[in-house]
């Protein structure tokens, strides 16, 4: 997927969010997460990808490039 693509699947996936509310908000990211967890080829994968996800939200801006003026978000 490149950058591009990455930017509307977020851009999809902001909109579900609103549309579900924030009530639903965390059942549908685990049900998500889920879903996409399944698709790797095996559990050392899905275990790699869960200590990234959470080493992400450790940081405080979990490792997003700072903006600049060519790119201010």
């Amino acid at each position: 997927m490149n950058h591009d693509e990455l930017d509307q699947v977020y851009t999809s996936m902001a909109q579900a969010l609103t549309r579900v509310g924030p009530a639903r908000a965390p059942l549908f990211l685990s049900t998500l997460g889920l879903a996409a967890l399944a698709r790797l080829p095996d559990a050392a994968a899905a275990t790699a990808l869960l200590a990234q996800a959470e080493a992400a939200c450790a940081d405080p801006v979990a490792h997003y490039l700072a903006p600049t003026a060519d790119r201010p978000t």
